[in-house]
Formats: C-alpha cells, structure tokens, sequence
C-alpha cells in the first residue's frame, strides 16, 4: 500500500449543481490523456453515476473521495487511486471533481464538501463558472468563493462553460484579472446535442448510453481548442498531507485456508460500485466474482457470499422478473449462503418491484414490497445502529453511511422485527426512522442483510471481514 504519492492534482468546483461538472471534468480528462498524461479521476462524495463519465474520459477507473465515511483516509485514497495498478502506470495529473456546490456539505460548515476535500488534500482548485448572459459577474463569483473567510481553499483559476464566443471570453478573462486576480485556464461554448439525460438524482450513467463516447469526444475536442491545457496542467500541485495506511483485520479463509469466494452483482439494473469495496474485501482473503441477475442462469458455483449492490432494477425490472432461472438459483443459495444487499438489491429481494399498477415478483426473500415512488424518499449522510447481531454488525454498533433512493420498502407490521437499524441523519436533525431487514439461518446465524444504507466498507473494514466469516 503506498505511504505517499508525488502525483500532481486539482479540483474543479462550482457555485451549485447544474453547471455542467461531470460533463467538463470527464471532456478534461479527455483532453489531458491526448495529450501525453495518465489521467486519475476523482469524484468527491458519495457517487456511483458520475464516475462511469469520469472513467470513460481518462481510460482510467473513478476513485470517491468520499469524507463522511472515512475523513482521516482521503490522502490513503488519493495515493491509492494514482498508483500503478492492473498493469497501467501511475497516473501523473488528477482530475477531482467536485459536488454541488463548492462549500455545500454538512451543516453550515460545509464539512465534506468539495471545498473541505482540497483543504484536506491541499490541492489547488479551479472553479467552473456558468457564463451564459454574464460576464464582469463571473468575476465577482469567482472572487467570492475564493475568499470565503474559514472556509475557502486556494482558488488558483477559472473555467467559463457557455461562453457565446471569443469576444465574450475575452470579456470574462479582462474582468477575472482586474477584479478577481484569477486566470482564465479555459472556456467553452454551448455545443448543442450533448446533453445528457438524467434520471433520479443525476445523469444515466455513461454505460448505458449509446452515443455517449461520440458525444464526450466533442466536448474534449472543444476543450483542447479553448482551453491552454499546458497551463491547466501546471496549476495542478502534488498533495501536502499525510498518507496514513488503514490497519486492516487479519485476512479470513475457510476451513483448509481457501478463500471465502464472494459473487457481486455487476450489470445495468446493479451498477452501484465502488471499486475500492472489492479490492478490500480481496486484501481481506476473498476471491471476488461477478454475476449478472440480468443475463446469467444462477449465482457462480461455489459462493459462499453474494453481495446485490444498489442500482436501477426498477428500470429492468421486466427482466429480472423474467429470469426464473436465477430467481430460483438465488432462493437455494439463501439456505445456505450468505446475502448482503443495498438499496436497489433490497428491491430484488423484496417480493415483488411495484411500479405504479404494474407489479413484478422478485425473489421472495424478505417480507416486504418495493414501491417506487415519484418524489425522493431519501437523501444524505447517515449514522445507523445496528438493532441487533447481522451480517456486518454486533448489536448496537454503528455504521457511516448515506442513502437516496425514490422507493419504500412497505411491509406488514410482523416484519418489524426484523428491522436492521435505527439510522438518524449525520447531521442530527429531525426524528430517526427503522430501516432494513435483517434474517438467520440455521443455529440463528445471520444470513441475510438488507438495506437502504450505501457502504464504503473502508469505513468499517470490522464489518467486511464479519461479512465473510471473520
């Protein structure tokens, strides 16, 4: 594991959601990579969506950067993130890109938001500023956030998306010198037909859609012809802070010391991923594989663990209705085998994914139905007590987490019993609620776990090793 990394970075920021972050960052990735570097994209805080553009701009895998969770471990995920790994070189320049807006994060104090993230790291930020019908006004934004007392990091230059043209950059350049004393790294026109559709809360990920490469070629093209990617790269700075290596649990084997073989759901309705969670899990012992609900006959032969990820199965849930074959598979290996599911896995063991009057049955595994709802049930940091012994917990200890979801999981009252947590907003406000369901097995060993609650199991490396036996 790496105890430093001399890889250069920089953070993009902007004043709220909307501007076009994931769109710019993933065309600047792009652009860089043509240019000679090996490009490490970052995405800051808990998101599955945006990394899919992200990593489809650099040719390199998104790594979270993620502080609720694991707020001593950024400078360990930055170094781990940038290092040489399957058979790819180190990367020489990151590319962070933030979340929101650049000082929005948990309470008042912004704590884990994107500009909390490059003080933490000491990285340089540029900030992206939306330029439509507004040009001396960028620069009164741009001087605002980069003087924020307490708060703001080392804003070290601008990036203007939907410039109308050259005489229009050439205004917001004079007026970010004069007023603000910041650079113009960058512009961008409005370059019609390459939006991308959203769904939820953000874009469809970039795996889904067809035209989506074509469509990032053409923003990268405009970004190597309006942008001095020369100097954007030599703002970038290496991080100042100190790498600390997690203490992980001794590894877990089988009885004969063979390795505890998980299946991971990997396709379009199960694309919640975070990479680092099965490297960990790897490091602890296991042997990771990956199955498909979609298209696949039945979990792999010989898992003792299959974990069902988050993602969109109310999109396909036709599909996974319609596959009998794994259906039936996952139900025999219930009797036997341990299941650890989140949010959209919780759908598909649910007994059936309700959509409006349609519904289609699903695996039957624990006592509730998924309803899909059209306003967002949940959103945010969370801090959840387990209610009793499970997969990942003794009774009463306590996970970081966060939750979004646009379904409820509705269940008889006689279920209650077997809720998993009590979970409370990390922010503290507000009255807490129950949530997942948790089941044993023969000799009351916990076998299945199910819930709302999104893991980096960084933050709880305990509770992955009791996931696979330890």
């Amino acid at each position: 594991m790496p105890r430093s990394t001399k890889t250069k970075g920089f953070v993009v920021a902007a004043a709220s959601s909307g501007i076009g972050k994931t769109t710019v960052c993933s065309a600047i990735c792009s652009a860089l990579a043509s240019a000679g570097h090996v490009v490490q994209p970052f995405k800051t805080g808990p998101d599955y969506v945006d990394p899919t553009f992200l990593s489809l701009g650099a040719g390199r895998s998104c790594r979270n950067l993620d502080g609720f969770p694991n707020p001593y471990k950024m400078p360990f995920f930055y170094a781990e993130g940038c290092r040489a790994r399957d058979g790819a070189p180190a990367a020489d320049i990151a590319v962070i890109e933030g979340v929101m807006g650049m000082y929005d994060g948990l309470g008042v104090e912004g704590l884990y938001s994107t500009a909390w993230l490059a003080r933490t790291l000491d990285l340089p930020v540029v900030l992206l500023a939306d330029a439509k019908a507004a040009a001396t006004s960028v620069a009164a934004t741009a001087h605002g956030f980069a003087s924020l007392e307490g708060l703001a990091p080392r804003v070290v230059g601008v990036i203007a998306n939907r410039v109308s043209g050259e005489a229009h950059a050439e205004l917001i350049r004079e007026a970010l010198e004069r007023y603000a004393g910041l650079p113009l790294l960058g512009w961008l026109p409005h370059i019609p037909d390459v939006e991308f559709p959203s769904r939820h809360l953000g874009l469809i990920p970039a795996t889904e859609r067809r035209g989506t490469e074509e469509k990032l070629a053409r923003v990268a093209a405009a970004v190597r012809e309006h942008f001095d990617l020369a100097r954007l790269a030599a703002v970038a700075k290496a991080p100042r802070a100190r790498v600390q290596i997690p203490k992980l649990p001794n590894a877990v084997r089988k009885r004969g010391w063979s390795p505890v073989r998980v299946a991971v759901a990997r396709d379009r309705a199960f694309c919640f991923h975070y990479p680092e969670n099965w490297e960990l899990l790897e490091r602890l012992g296991a042997e990771v594989v990956f199955t498909s609900p979609l298209h696949d006959a039945s979990v792999p032969q010989g898992a003792d663990v299959l974990i069902l990820p988050g993602g969109y199965p109310e999109e396909f849930a036709g599909e996974l209705s319609g596959n009998d074959s794994y259906l039936r598979s996952l139900r025999a290996f219930a009797l036997s085998g341990k299941i650890y599911a989140e949010c959209g896995g919780m759908m598909y063991l649910s007994g059936a994914i309700r959509l409006g009057e349609e519904r289609f049955p699903m695996a039957g595994l624990i006592r509730a139905v998924a309803v899909q709802t059209d306003r967002l049930q949940r959103f945010g940091y969370v801090r959840a007590r387990s209610l009793g012994d499970n997969l990942l917990c003794k009774r009463d200890e306590e996970l970081r987490a966060h939750e979004f979801h646009y379904s409820k999981m509705v269940a008889p009252e006689s279920a209650g019993k077997e809720n998993a947590f009590d979970v409370r907003r990390a922010s503290g406000r507000g009255a807490g609620w129950t949530d997942g369901f948790a089941s044993n097995g023969e000799q009351e060993k916990p076998r299945i776990l199910a819930t709302y609650l999104h893991l980096n199991f960084y933050s709880c490396p305990g509770a992955a090793a009791r996931l696979l036996g330890g």
